[in-house]
């Protein structure tokens, strides 16, 4: 079998690559970023900082509007942009997977308190789903926030989530309805995470890793911190999880370990 790859750019995508090597030989960091478990605090500094500019470029998510902090581009100029950040090593993308359950079920203030700055590389955001009695099965959490004024309470803990990295904002999942049934007894917040009653531990693995505990102890929270309707969290999670896990594509590759895979599964079936 004679197969042969053919990668074929315009004009104008090779005219954007020139653009893009330009800007990166002058903002990209001057230093490697280990795997996150092994970043020192210089690490996570020089990395806060870099998705702060690769973000206020637009390029964490290049296809947002720039209303929402991205920089209004085509998948082929985000073909480009992949590619050009994968040769340096560094990693495309950000929280991209997060953010369309907002853009869909929220509101017009919450897209620009929380995607905006989220895509511009403002904030850092963990997504907290999983509790130790309920990990692929989210209808069983048991993370509870009840209403009370304009505020709800959150009790309850999550594990294996997060990062190194200090989040600014928990994307939370919460069991607003015991009595409900299954699937329509979660809802989803945009929890910060620096409110009092909530603490963030280390979680001891063997394998690192890097995850953590989050506790919430009482934990107050603004009740425009919920995302859409109560009770409809699980259709949310299903949108988050369905980009998470490949939905959303990678023009250029995602990452450089990917793309390497990619690369030799070509030049494998090449050789055939």
């Amino acid at each position: 079998m004679d197969f042969e790859v053919h990668m074929t750019y315009s004009g104008e995508q090779e005219a954007f690559r020139k653009e893009v090597r330009a800007w990166l030989g002058e903002n990209a960091p001057k230093m490697e970023f280990p795997d996150e478990v092994e970043m020192t605090e210089e690490h996570l500094a020089a990395y806060k900082e870099w998705q702060r500019r690769l973000g206020g470029r637009g390029w964490i998510v290049p296809t947002a509007s720039k209303e929402l902090g991205g920089a209004g581009l085509t998948p082929q100029h985000v073909v480009v942009i992949n590619e050009e950040l994968i040769a340096r090593g560094l990693q495309p993308g950000g929280p991209g997977n997060l953010m369309p359950a907002i853009m869909v079920h929220g509101t017009e203030e919450q897209k620009r308190r929380f995607v905006r700055p989220t895509y511009a590389g403002e904030v850092t955001v963990w997504q907290v789903f999983t509790e130790p009695e309920a990990g692929s099965d989210l209808a069983s959490l048991r993370t509870r926030a009840v209403r009370d004024g304009d505020e709800y309470v959150v009790n309850g803990s999550k594990q294996f989530v997060g990062s190194r990295r200090t989040p600014d904002y928990l994307f939370t999942l919460v069991n607003t309805n015991p009595e409900a049934p299954r699937h329509e007894n979660i809802s989803l917040m945009m929890i910060p995470a620096q409110l009092p009653g909530i603490t963030i531990a280390p979680m001891d693995l063997i394998g690192g890793g890097g995850k953590q505990f989050v506790f919430f102890d009482n934990a107050r929270v603004p009740a425009d911190s919920l995302i859409g309707e109560e009770g409809k969290g699980w259709a949310m999670a299903n949108t988050t999880l369905e980009m998470e896990h490949g939905g959303r594509g990678s023009p250029g590759g995602q990452d450089s370990a990917r793309q390497g895979l990619v690369r030799r599964v070509i030049d494998y079936l090449s050789a055939q």
